[in-house]
C-alpha cells in the first residue's frame, strides 16, 4: 500500500503502533512482501522472530529463538544492503518500495518494527488514540465491548458526527465471528432489529476471556478508525479497544503489567466494576443473584484500584495523569435500590426524564460517590481521588431489561443504557471529540 508524497517526506515523523503501541519513528518501519508468490510458496519463507514474539508472547518468543516459523519475506530496509546507497536516504525521504529478494516483486506493505503488524496508510498518516477497557473477572467486560462498538455504528456515531471503520479486513472478521454474533445473533443490521418472530435473532452469552497465558492474542486490539466530516474532506484519529481477561487482573497481573504495554501508554482508561460483588450490595434482600454471582467472592476494589496504579511506575510519587472513566455496570440489576426520583434510580427503571447529557454525567458522578461511600468504599474513594484526579464515575447496562437470570434461558438482544457516556467523556479528554 503507497503512501503519498508528503507523508514520505516525513521520515521522523513519531507513530505510535496501534496493536502493540510502541512508538517509533516512520524511517524505521519494516516491509514485508505480500505478493501471491511469497505467502503462497513456504519454501521462500524465512524465520521472524519479532512476530512470533508478539503472537505468542514473550516467553514463547525466547524459548523459540532459532527455530521461528518461515513467514514471507520482511526486511528493515534501512539494513537493506542490496538497496546500496538509497538506504541511506531514508532518513530524508521514505521509500515508495523496495524489492523482494524471494519474488523480486514491489513491496509496499510496512510492518510495526515492535510487533510486526502490519500498518495500513492510515496507520501512518493519523494520530493514535486508545481506551483500555479493563475490570474484575465476571463484570461483562466482552459484552459491554460489543455493545458499545455496535452503538457506535447505528446510533452514538451518527448522533455525534463520526462512523467507526474496522482497520483491517482481519479485525473486522474476528469482531464478527468473536463478539457481534454471539450478543446479536449474526444479525449486524441497523440496531439488530427481527424481521419477523420465526427469524427473531437471539443473544449468546459470551464465556470467560482466556487469559494471556492461554490465548496470547487478547493482547491484540480491535482498530477502528474514526472518521468525521471536516471542511471538504475527512478527518479521523485511529482508537483501539483492548479486551483484557478478568482472570488476569486478579491472578496474573504481573504477566499483565510486563505484557500489557497498552495500559501504561493508554490515552484513556475504562474500569468496569460490578456492583453486585460489592458486600453491601449483594446481601442486600432485593438482590436476587445468579447461581454464577452466589459463588463469586466480594470484590476489593480498593485493592483493584491499588493494582492499576503499579502500571504507572514513572508517577509512583505523582498524580497518574491518565484520564480514568470507573463505571459500574449492570444498572439494570442494582440501580432501583437507589432511592426514588435519583437519576441513577429513573436510568435503571428505563423511564428517564431528560436525555444524557454532560448536566447528567455531573448528577450521577455525584450519586455514585454518595452510594460508594454508603457501602463502604470511601478509602477506595480517596485512592483514586489522590491517584487518578483526572476520573468520573459513570453508571450503565450493556445488556438492559434484556438480562437474563440464567444463562439457558432465552436470551433477547441487549437494549443497552448510558453505555456511551463514558467512552464520550474519554474521547473528549484526548481531543477525539469536542465538549
Amino acid at each position: 500500500m503507497p503512501i503519498d508524497i508528503w507523508t514520505r517526506l516525513k521520515p521522523w515523523r513519531a507513530i505510535r503502533c496501534p496493536f502493540c503501541f510502541e512508538r517509533f519513528r516512520a524511517y524505521e518501519m519494516h516491509m514485508r512482501c505480500q505478493s501471491s508468490i511469497c505467502r503462497a510458496d513456504y519454501s521462500r519463507g524465512i524465520p521472524d522472530p519479532i512476530l512470533d514474539r508478539a503472537t505468542q508472547g514473550a516467553r514463547a518468543g525466547k524459548s523459540a529463538r532459532g527455530s521461528t516459523i518461515p513467514r514471507p519475506w520482511w526486511t528493515d530496509p534501512r539494513r537493506d544492503k542490496s538497496r546500496g546507497i538509497f538506504r541511506f536516504l531514508d532518513y530524508f525521504i521514505l521509500p515508495r518500495s523496495v524489492i523482494c529478494a524471494k519474488c523480486e516483486r514491489p513491496v509496499d506493505t510496512r510492518l510495526c518494527p515492535r510487533c510486526h503488524a502490519i500498518l495500513p496508510e492510515s496507520v501512518v498518516k493519523l494520530a493514535a488514540g486508545h481506551v483500555a477497557i479493563l475490570g474484575p473477572q465476571s463484570v461483562g467486560k466482552t459484552t459491554f465491548i460489543t455493545v458499545l462498538i455496535h452503538e457506535c455504528d447505528h446510533k452514538i456515531g451518527p448522533e455525534h458526527g463520526f462512523v467507526l471503520d474496522p482497520l483491517t479486513d482481519e479485525i473486522r472478521e474476528r469482531y464478527e465471528s468473536h463478539y457481534h454474533s454471539f450478543t446479536y445473533g449474526g444479525v449486524s443490521g441497523g440496531g439488530g432489529e427481527p424481521s419477523g418472530y420465526a427469524a427473531a435473532p437471539r443473544r449468546i452469552s459470551h464465556m470467560g476471556t482466556p487469559g494471556v497465558d492461554t490465548n496470547p492474542e487478547i493482547l491484540k486490539p480491535l482498530v477502528f478508525r474514526l472518521m468525521r466530516r471536516g471542511e471538504g474532506r475527512i478527518t479521523g484519529t485511529l482508537l483501539s479497544f483492548f479486551d483484557s481477561a478478568g482472570e488476569d487482573w486478579e491472578m496474573n497481573v504481573d504477566r499483565l503489567r510486563s505484557e500489557a504495554l497498552y495500559i501504561k501508554h493508554a490515552r484513556g482508561i475504562l474500569f468496569l466494576l460490578d456492583p453486585l460483588r460489592i458486600r453491601a450490595v449483594m446481601s442486600d434482600p432485593r438482590i436476587r443473584l445468579t447461581e454464577k454471582e452466589r459463588h463469586v467472592a466480594s470484590a476489593d476494589y480498593l485493592d483493584d484500584a491499588r493494582k492499576l496504579a503499579t502500571f504507572f511506575p514513572d508517577q509512583t510519587d505523582k498524580p497518574t495523569r491518565t484520564p480514568l472513566a470507573i463505571c459500574l455496570n449492570k444498572l439494570d440489576r442494582w440501580g432501583k435500590l437507589m432511592e426514588p426520583g435519583s437519576a441513577i434510580h429513573t436510568w435503571a427503571c428505563s423511564v428517564p426524564s431528560r436525555p444524557a447529557d454532560r448536566e447528567l454525567d455531573a448528577t450521577i458522578d455525584r450519586e455514585v460517590r454518595k452510594s460508594l461511600e454508603r457501602w463502604g468504599a470511601a478509602g477506595f474513594l480517596e485512592y483514586v481521588a489522590v491517584k487518578f484526579p483526572n476520573h468520573r464515575f459513570f453508571v450503565c447496562s450493556a445488556l438492559g431489561d434484556a438480562a437474563q437470570e440464567r444463562d439457558d434461558a432465552p436470551q433477547p438482544l441487549p437494549t443497552p443504557l448510558l453505555v456511551d457516556r463514558p467512552l464520550l467523556w474519554l474521547l473528549q479528554r484526548q481531543g477525539v471529540l469536542r465538549d
